[in-house]
């Protein structure tokens, strides 16, 4: 009884989300990429889904921001969020792909010349799911995701992911699917910015303690895996770039948990720096800090 319930509110929730990305795929781009944005800012910003969480969070980074300044980076966090949707679920991965460009290449090939895999660590930044046109860029990309509640939504997306040759890789499955993909010299994606809980390492990020999950560095100092750590940048013009940075990589330090801490400060800075340059592009929505800090103590609900 329970089973079916369950698969009657995964229906219930799917098939009209399906039947509305069919009605806007009816009209020209332009004019339902300002629909799912008007959805976004109007009801997302505008009546404040997780919108506190966003405000607080950004307010305590940027103590020194104006209230103005505030609010507009936090309605484009909003747009952002909504230009991210329509690029997933509305685009081509042709029309994604002629407005992409990749930035710091020869860092990628740099780190896959050594045969060994490519930890590639990213963050909750910019159109982080544009990263499926990457195969077509002649870069074997896998990704590792967590499953979602509803199956339904959960294939569909990952058919999208891969329908260009990116490997999706269950989180439920840990290690051993990453080590295969990694051992077949493909780029395997993480995402190292998510709070790790009570299991991780609590170290400074953008000011404030936060939980850092250790699987990157431990990957990368134990198996002697490059890391390059990479981000997605939307301009003003609404182009997309892949940007990556020289690896990180310490073939001769030792795994030690002291080490895993030097490797994450270095992930963690090249993201802040990110951050700090385009502060709308990062997912405040997310209570990164949860575990380690809290910015909500005077708060009553958020």
């Amino acid at each position: 009884m329970k089973t079916n319930h369950k698969r009657l509110l995964n229906a219930v929730e799917y098939y009209p989300f399906r039947a509305l990305l069919a009605l806007l795929r009816l009209f020209p781009y332009r004019c339902s990429r300002a629909f799912v944005i008007g959805l976004f800012v109007g009801i997302g910003y505008g009546i404040g889904i997780r919108r506190n969480v966003a405000e607080i969070q950004l307010s305590h980074v940027y103590p020194h921001w104006h209230k103005k300044k505030l609010k507009k980076v936090l309605r484009n966090v909003y747009r952002q969020m909504a230009l991210n949707i329509c690029e997933e679920y509305l685009m081509s991965d042709d029309m994604l792909n002629a407005k992409s460009q990749v930035k710091g290449f020869e860092y990628l090939q740099e780190a896959m010349s050594l045969n060994k895999g490519v930890i590639m660590a990213t963050a909750h930044f910019g159109n982080w799911e544009a990263a499926r046109i990457l195969p077509m860029r002649g870069i074997p990309l896998s990704v590792i995701a967590k499953g979602q509640r509803n199956k339904l939504f959960d294939n569909y997306t990952n058919s999208i992911r891969e329908r260009q040759g990116l490997h999706v890789i269950d989180m439920s499955k840990g290690l051993r699917d990453i080590m295969q993909d990694l051992s077949e010299n493909r780029v395997v994606a993480i995402l190292a910015d998510q709070n790790a809980g009570k299991r991780g390492i609590v170290m400074d990020f953008l000011g404030f303690p936060a939980s850092n999950w250790k699987g990157v560095a431990k990957i990368s100092l134990r198996y002697h895996i490059p890391i390059v750590p990479g981000f997605v940048v939307r301009s003003q013009d609404d182009k997309i770039s892949f940007e990556f940075s020289k690896m990180i990589y310490h073939p001769n330090m030792d795994d030690s948990e002291k080490n895993y801490t030097i490797v994450i400060n270095e992930i963690i800075q090249i993201t802040e720096k990110y951050i700090h340059e385009y502060p709308d592009h990062w997912f405040w929505v997310h209570k990164r800090w949860k575990h380690a800090y809290d910015m909500f103590k005077d708060i009553k609900k958020v």
